[in-house]
């Protein structure tokens, strides 16, 4: 079968307020559409796959009549996120008005996470939970041989009725089974990062999930998996060989396990891999050898979740460190030469305006190379939404109520929807921000 694999366009940006105007677009540039490349690696032996990345071409709905007129599609499968939920109703909704035969089906964090309400959409077929490798290829398979694509782990139908909707997380998915994202699916070379040394860059992923237990993370999560040094290095080398300069490793933790940290370092080391790399990490999983040897093996940055200058404020996020762990840290990573990233979020529910201007003067005093400031939200399935709900700061899941009835005329998402501050106004918060962005060094500055 010939599938369509779409990342939907960023019309506008998302979470319109939580950040700077202009500041969504530059920090997070133009990300390659991972997840669909590792669909299309998957499948592109059995099936015809295209991958379509609508942000990297600027396109949006309406180039649907002349891409679907062009590539004739069975299957157009669509990845799903909050910020571009929209964005991606919309581009189901045109499939089904142009060509209602087209079987349109929705993957994603999105529909793993909400799915009973993604499913009272009808413009979309089938849905997706969790990893989407092995229920995608089993029901294109199933279609192609003439089946309604029923009774599939992790795949609802619209034509079957469901009780519950469940996520099923198997023993036996093994990352290190799968095949590596193909890049070669996009034009690679087009992606560019501005906080990179040298461009064209890509991301990566060497491991899913996170144990620890910060107070704003959903607690909802699949097992903690990790790639072996060996299958990491591979595709290292393979991005090497397609021309690609740097890579942002996209792991929620990339140091939780320091042997496995010393492992990849020394083999990217022996095997003469050559590429800048940048990586995410708490303050208090970093060890004192790591900063030189990940240095030699590449490492130009680590990006710190440091999220508070105050200590009470670090308790209550269940962060495990204080301000002087994060102090020493930072000095020992950039002594070491190299740069350091740290994240925080303002506004957090109890803190009073001298606990936001500590945190602002707190990122100032670290010296960061770069700053970046978000307005803190509440996700449902969180333990900070969790207290919202018992003290009656909110009174329901907001993300299930907006996947269920979005705005399909705008693509981004309101600030009032999703800040959790509970004492300041729109415009209290916004000054913030500004003065955040003002003191400190920020992506702006790049």
């Amino acid at each position: 079968m010939k599938i369509l694999l779409i990342q939907p366009p960023n019309i506008q940006e998302k979470m319109t307020g939580l950040y700077p105007h202009g500041y969504a677009k530059k920090a997070r540039s133009i990300f390659p559409p991972l997840g669909l490349l590792s669909l299309a690696a998957f499948l592109k032996n059995r099936h015809n796959v295209i991958v379509l990345d609508m942000i990297l071409s600027d396109q949006s709905e309406h180039d649907l009549p002349e891409l679907l007129n062009k590539i004739k599609p069975d299957i157009v499968g669509v990845t799903v996120v909050i910020g571009l939920w929209p964005s991606a109703l919309r581009i189901f909704r045109k499939i089904k008005n142009i060509a209602p035969s087209i079987y349109t089906v929705a993957g994603g964090p999105n529909v793993t996470y909400y799915t009973q309400e993604t499913f009272s959409h009808k413009e979309i077929d089938f849905l997706i939970v969790g990893n989407g490798q092995k229920p995608l290829m089993e029901l294109c398979d199933q279609l192609e041989n003439g089946n309604n694509g029923e009774g599939i782990i992790n795949c609802y139908a619209q034509n079957s009725c469901y009780t519950k909707f469940n996520c099923i997380h198997s023993n036996s998915y093994n990352i290190n089974k799968f095949p590596y994202p193909d890049r070669t699916f996009t034009p690679y070379s087009q992606y560019k990062f501005p906080f990179c040394p040298d461009n064209p860059s890509t991301t990566m992923v060497t491991s899913m999930g996170c144990p620890f237990r910060c107070a704003f993370c959903t607690t909802t999560r699949p097992p903690t998996q990790m790639l072996s040094t060996e299958s990491i290095v591979e595709e290292m080398e393979e991005i090497q060989q397609l021309g690609i300069r740097s890579i942002l490793f996209q792991d929620e933790l990339f140091t939780l396990h320091p042997k496995r940290v010393k492992t990849v370092c020394d083999e990217l080391i022996n095997r003469e891999v050559r590429l800048n790399w940048t990586m995410k990490s708490r303050i208090d999983t970093i060890k004192p050898w790591m900063p030189k040897l990940m240095k030699k093996a590449g490492c130009f940055n680590i990006h710190f979740g440091i999220e508070s200058g105050n200590d009470k404020t670090l308790k209550r996020m269940n962060k495990g460190y204080t301000q002087e762990k994060i102090k020493k840290t930072v000095e020992m990573v950039k002594n070491e030469g190299l740069s350091c990233t740290g994240n925080f979020m303002l506004a957090y529910p109890g803190e009073d305006e001298k606990d936001i201007l500590q945190t602002i003067d707190f990122a100032k005093e670290l010296n960061l190379d770069i700053s970046q400031f978000s307005l803190t939200i509440d996700s449902p399935g969180s333990q900070l939404f969790n207290e919202a709900l018992k003290v009656g700061r909110r009174t329901e899941d907001y993300l299930s109520e907006f996947v269920k009835h979005p705005d399909p005329e705008n693509c981004g998402l309101p600030t009032e929807l999703f800040s959790a501050s509970e004492h300041f106004s729109q415009k209290e918060l916004e000054s913030f921000l500004a003065k955040a962005y003002i003191n400190t060094k920020t992506l702006f500055d790049i």
